[in-house]
């Protein structure tokens, strides 16, 4: 029975000891991670901004570069419309073309 005891004994101290190394190590990891956490933060957020500011820069070339191509396409619409007209006169030029040849094989036939 006394060795019973002692086996209980020792079972309760090693349990005892074991639950307060386990409370200990969690308060000091939790102490840790919070200490790490705010470095981490701090760190976290100085990446952020200056990922902010990148892509701030990125977004006004881009900005830039859309204006540049609704220049380029308003010119290219610009000539287009003479071309087109260009376009137009050259049917009409060919038409007329068309006529006097038309006339002059008829005297040239007689």
């Amino acid at each position: 029975m006394e060795e019973t005891a002692i086996r209980i004994f020792w079972i309760t101290v090693g349990a005892t000891s074991s639950l307060i190394v386990g409370v200990f190590t969690f308060i000091i990891r939790n102490a840790i991670s919070k200490n790490a956490t705010k470095e981490n933060i701090d760190a976290k957020t100085n990446l952020l901004e200056k990922d902010i500011t990148h892509l701030t820069k990125e977004m006004e070339s881009c900005e830039n570069k859309f204006t540049v191509l609704h220049k380029r396409i308003s010119d290219l619409r610009e000539n287009s419309k003479e071309i087109y007209v260009s376009k137009e006169l050259f049917h009409q030029t060919i038409k007329q073309l068309n006529e006097k040849l038309d006339t002059i094989l008829k005297f040239v036939e007689r």
